[in-house]
């Protein structure tokens, strides 16, 4: 079976969930793997280091990733019987990671004043299942305050991530990644995100308008947010693992 349910009644959905109303502002970042979503937070994260507190917010966690039958599900290498894994029960449990999510790291963040950045947010779920047991939950989370979707060809993205060192043994064909792709086109466009093209190296010149904006302070607001981001043009290299900042979850743990 494939991440993506190739069923003739998937559907585009819009998701009308509430609107926060904290200090904070709400970054959402969706895309396909290969898509340059974890480039753009490490940019993201290096820019606003000394002028907002960030918090990255992975989704879903640290410990949904690392959990067996996650992993055997994202990964045919490591040989686990595909029969006994119900994507349908890891795909929910994905959907309750995100209100958990939600309520423990993002609320108060948001409270604090920080600028949350949710790398995969509600979208991605709803690209590989658009059923109502998926979408209804979805509703509970917040609008962000900016959504963007990093997009490129399917064809370049499937081979970026067949390219990747430490790449996972992904049940995925290039069929399933192209109708990933024009989903997440599709879903991103009726829930009003803006669409950032990463086909080649980018400098973010075309998002830094939208940033700005976001971090505007609204009417009789008292924020530290500032109205532009520094200008980091050129982010320091950084290896993949070390990409993700760690997170304090309230919970008592770290998560990346």
């Amino acid at each position: 079976m494939s991440h993506t349910d190739r069923s003739e009644d998937w559907t585009s959905v819009v998701l009308d969930g509430p609107s926060h109303e904290y200090p904070g502002r709400l970054l959402a970042v969706e895309g396909s793997d290969g898509s340059g979503k974890s480039y753009f937070v490490s940019w993201l994260m290096a820019a606003m280091r000394d002028e907002v507190p960030c918090t990255h917010v992975l989704m879903p966690g640290e410990h949904m990733r690392a959990y067996d039958l996650w992993r055997a599900w994202s990964d045919e290498s490591l040989g686990f019987e595909r029969s006994l894994i119900d994507d349908i029960g890891l795909k929910l449990m994905a959907v309750g990671d995100r209100l958990v999510r939600l309520r423990a790291i993002i609320e108060p963040a948001l409270q604090q004043g920080h600028l949350v950045i949710c790398e995969r947010y509600a979208l991605t779920p709803l690209v590989f299942n658009s059923e109502a047991m998926f979408s209804e939950p979805l509703r509970r989370l917040y609008r962000p305050d900016l959504g963007l979707l990093f997009d490129a060809p399917s064809d370049l993205l499937f081979d970026r991530v067949l390219a990747r060192a430490d790449s996972p043994v992904h049940p995925q064909t290039r069929h399933d990644k192209d109708v990933e792709v024009r989903r997440f086109r599709e879903v991103a466009e009726k829930n009003l995100y803006s669409v950032v093209d990463t086909r080649q190296p980018n400098d973010f010149e075309d998002i830094r308008p939208l940033l700005r904006e976001m971090l505007r302070p609204r009417a009789g607001e008292l924020s530290r947010v500032p109205a532009n981001p520094e200008d980091s043009t050129n982010p320091p290299p950084q290896a993949d693992a070390a990409r993700i900042p760690l997170v304090r979850t309230f919970l008592g743990g770290m998560n990346r």
